[in-house]
């Protein structure tokens, strides 16, 4: 890989136009060339992937809090668990949870599946669009954006980091595309992008370190912050920054992200935040994307910047760092490769000016509308909660035994659920929100799941009355050889027990 200084044009596309602005004289026949086809072949792909059924155990939870603040207003404090009642909660993503909340009133549930195919769409088609713009071809634009979203294809989930994602992409095109709409005016676009970013995911935080490692490579470059489109970047990064305290809980929600890396010993234990196995579909993601980008490296037209480096490797890191950044990296660097193996800029003309699209484009088109309306009213069909993994008839036989409301311990993954399905009634032990519950609880968690021998005084100790547990982990097997636990349901999967004295 070699970094070497470039002019300001070096962040220049080619060709310099905006991809929805065609300064050729009008054609008489407007049939889809191939850059539509591959547009609508993604935007499919995006609809698909986003209509799944829910699912994600983060996001019932965030669906639940999205209710309640339709109900109550902001929450402050914890209203979820037996363990830390009235805790201070920062709902980071209240903006997104509203939004959930909200289309669930209106519509249902699936309209929340709507609205994240939408999602989808955006930002598979954005994503392509904006490889397209640099690289200027769409077999290497399309084999790159492949590569950039496996990551994120491999990890989708209806939580608000989909969100975040969009939120990502459109900062990439007012950064890497100087002259789209957005990029023209950043004095508004960054400020409420970035609003909208910090009340939904907290991963806005990255946005702005990208924003800052874009404008320190530039600088290597030859172009300094204070002058020109690095200036205007560097401003409208500024009111972004003083936009993001204009929030319902002020500088909590702002340096959420920081007090929650502070948590760093505890997230070790959390899957999200460890390193990717290579052996599993998440890091071969991230593998594949590490090849392309070496490749582009060493074998592009296009040699990679100061700049490229600077903002690309630190990301690289991190994906390497924590699983929840495989579906980052790949993004921030999508446009830098992207443009290390563009065509030249004449090929590129030259093509698109041939391309004048032909009576087949237009049978795929209808062909891929079809697939789509397949999609949809299969998706409509089905239930809108994909449940199998949850320990649906446990709670069932919790139920059924009138023990709903009781203090009930469940795996942190799992207990979303309960909340969701009997929330304000049932109370939890712990939810994953590690960045709220204190260390004590997290630890005390952390011992069960372990099936520490000090199990039984920890269940005492929070007076817990229900247990809902796999059956194949450690604490199921000591629960099942004490007197004081009664079973009430076993299956494949989970087994319940409840405390002797309140036995039937």
């Amino acid at each position: 890989m070699s970094a070497t200084a470039t002019t300001d044009e070096r962040l220049q596309p080619s060709p310099p136009r905006s991809p929805d602005v065609d300064t050729r004289a009008p054609s008489r026949r407007r049939r889809p060339g191939l850059d539509t086809l591959f547009t609508a072949v993604f935007a499919l792909f995006g609809f698909a992937i986003g209509i799944e059924r829910l699912s994600d155990n983060s996001f019932l939870l965030h669906l639940v809090t999205g209710r309640a603040i339709l109900d109550h207003g902001i929450p402050r404090a914890d209203s979820y668990s037996f363990t830390a009642p009235g805790t201070k909660f920062v709902a980071q993503s209240w903006l997104a949870e509203l939004v959930y909340g909200g289309v669930d009133r209106a519509v249902g549930p699936f309209g929340i599946r709507v609205l994240c195919a939408l999602t989808g769409v955006a930002i598979a088609v954005l994503a392509f669009r904006l490889a397209l713009r640099l690289a200027g071809e769409s077999v290497r634009a399309s084999l790159v954006t492949i590569a950039a979203l496996s990551g994120a294809y491999v990890l989708w989930s209806e939580r608000p980091l989909l969100f975040g994602l969009l939120f990502l992409i459109v900062l990439l095109w007012i950064v890497e595309v100087p002259d789209c709409r957005l990029a023209r005016h950043p004095y508004v676009s960054l400020p409420v992008l970035f609003w909208l970013w910090a009340n939904v995911h907290g991963t806005f935080v990255l946005g702005f370190l990208y924003l800052a490692l874009h404008l320190l490579g530039r600088w290597l470059d030859g172009a300094k912050p204070w002058a020109g489109r690095e200036r205007q970047l560097l401003v409208g990064a500024a009111i972004a920054g003083a936009a993001t305290f204009v929030n319902p809980y002020g500088p909590d929600l702002v340096f959420f992200p920081v007090h929650l890396m502070q948590r760093g010993a505890i997230l070790r234990h959390v899957i999200e935040w460890a390193s990717p196995d290579f052996h599993t579909i998440q890091g071969q993601a991230l593998l594949l994307w590490l090849v392309v980008f070496v490749v582009a490296a060493a074998r592009g037209r296009n040699r990679f910047s100061r700049r490229d480096v600077v903002v690309t490797v630190p990301f690289l890191g991190m994906a390497l760092w924590a699983l929840r950044n495989v579906a980052i990296a790949p993004l921030v660097g999508l446009p830098v490769v992207a443009r290390a193996i563009a065509v030249d800029p004449e090929r590129a003309a030259r093509a698109k000016a041939e391309d004048r699209g032909s009576p087949i484009g237009i049978a795929l088109l209808a062909v891929l509308a079809i697939i789509a309306g397949a999609v949809f009213v299969s998706a409509a069909a089905e239930p809108d909660f994909a449940t199998a993994s949850y320990p649906v008839k446990a709670l069932n036989a919790v139920e059924r035994n009138g023990l709903v409301g009781r203090h009930l311990l469940l795996d942190d993954g799992e207990a979303a659920y309960a909340v969701l399905r009997w929330s304000p009634k049932q109370k939890i032990f712990m939810d994953d929100r590690f960045d709220m519950y204190p260390e004590s609880v997290i630890y005390d968690y952390l011992k069960l799941g372990k099936g520490d021998r000090r199990w039984a005084a920890i269940l005492d100790k929070y007076d817990v009355e229900v247990v809902v547990w796999p059956r194949s982990e450690t604490l199921a097997q000591l629960m099942e050889r004490s007197d004081e636990w009664t079973q009430i349901h076993r299956d494949h999967h989970w087994v319940a027990f409840v405390r002797a004295d309140l036995a039937g």
